[in-house]
């Protein structure tokens, strides 16, 4: 069983990696105005979203598997979706 100080500290370093990768797109947005980059940033943007619903259910104390699940899973969701868009769909 997960020491209960490890799921903070995985929470935090996911959250602040997120953070840092949607401020790299972000930069990379700004200079270059693509469509794609925009929506990897966005997909970066709610990894941010996903790590800071995750660190405020850990200071909540929420049971995790009925509150925190599927949001979660969502966001894994609409981040997959947003990659996608990003890399492999073609552009017309």
């Amino acid at each position: 069983m997960a020491q209960p100080w490890a799921e903070n500290v995985a929470t935090a370093a996911f959250t602040v990696f997120a953070v840092s990768l949607f401020v790299i797109a972000l930069r990379a947005w700004w200079f270059t105005r693509s469509p794609r980059v925009a929506l990897l940033a966005a997909g970066f943007g709610l990894m941010v979203a996903k790590g800071l619903t995750l660190s405020i259910a850990l200071f909540l104390a929420v049971d995790w598997a009925d509150a925190v699940l599927l949001p979660s899973i969502l966001f894994d969701l609409g981040v997959l979706a947003l990659f996608y868009l990003a890399v492999l769909k073609r552009s017309s």
